[in-house]
């Protein structure tokens, strides 16, 4: 049976600038980071405390060209992933005072607070505060 959720992945095109982007900007803690002979990268990041990590995958060195070039097609395109917080407004503030994109102001939904952001490849992610039930 499935046990947990140990790891998601994220296209990028390049390893670097992403782990900058997730590490400076959003405050992810770098994982894992081993580089292989072929030139092909395993970076992962995730929140402190969590054990989930992200995959930053550059694929132009783990698959055939014809796939990477599929994969890489698909920058930018991710589904929207819901990040939650417990202080909307001082994590709203710290994200855009550190330059993190936002494409919807704050607004009050039934369920809680909401905006919308974009990381450098305009993946869109929601920064959500859920209401107290």
């Amino acid at each position: 049976m499935l046990k947990r959720l140990a790891h998601v992945t994220l296209y990028v095109r390049d390893c670097e600038e992403a782990l900058v982007f997730y590490t400076e900007k959003l405050g992810f803690e770098k994982r894992m980071d081993s580089r292989m002979d072929d030139g092909s990268r395993w970076l992962t990041v995730g929140l402190p405390g969590q054990e989930v990590e992200i995959v930053l995958h550059d694929p132009t060195h783990w698959h055939r060209e014809e796939i990477a070039r599929e994969m890489l097609a698909a920058v930018g395109k991710n589904p929207m992933w819901v990040w939650e917080t417990d202080d909307f407004s001082t994590t709203y503030e710290t994200l855009r005072g550190r330059g993190v994109k936002f494409v919807s102001e704050p607004v009050e939904v039934i369920y809680g607070m909401e905006a919308i952001f974009e990381d450098l490849y305009g993946n869109r992610f929601l920064l959500l505060s859920p209401a107290s039930l």
